[in-house]
């Protein structure tokens, strides 16, 4: 499946929060969550936080609230910033800058999203995808 997937005719709409609910964010993606791939990968600061990712085009996604809660962390090559609440410390989403080698062409505006925020995370309906993050 190419990445990050292409988009169908349907898609499905989601809201999140971190865990004090101080950081709410909303967003489309498609195909819906339901039948896309759900990241799942064994690098250090996946697996520590658990994240399971997913990737809706930037368009369809918006942080409704905690702007100002929002903190940063880079480690390594500094490639990417996780972000994360300075309240309660849930790691939400990871920001990839424009143009990064990271992303192929054309794909240099996606959200990054960790499922485990959202407000109907349910894995046990999720197609997980393993990556092997930590061979990277």
């Amino acid at each position: 499946m190419p990445f990050p997937p292409t988009p169908t005719s349907e898609s499905s709409s989601h809201t999140g929060q971190c865990h004090c609910g101080g950081v709410r964010f909303k967003f489309t993606i498609s195909p819906p969550l339901h039948q896309y791939p759900v990241n799942s990968c064994n690098c250090s600061i996946c697996s520590k936080n658990g994240y399971l990712l997913v990737y809706p085009f930037q368009k369809d996604f918006s942080l409704e609230q905690g702007h100002d809660l929002l903190k940063e962390y880079q480690f390594g090559s500094k490639h990417v910033w996780h972000q994360f609440c300075g309240e309660c410390g849930s790691s939400c989403f990871i920001r990839i800058p424009e143009k990064s080698a990271l992303l192929p062409d054309g794909s240099n505006s996606i959200a990054v999203v960790n499922t485990r925020m959202l407000d109907d995370f349910d894995d046990e309906k999720f197609h997980i995808n393993k990556v092997d993050g930590r061979s990277f």
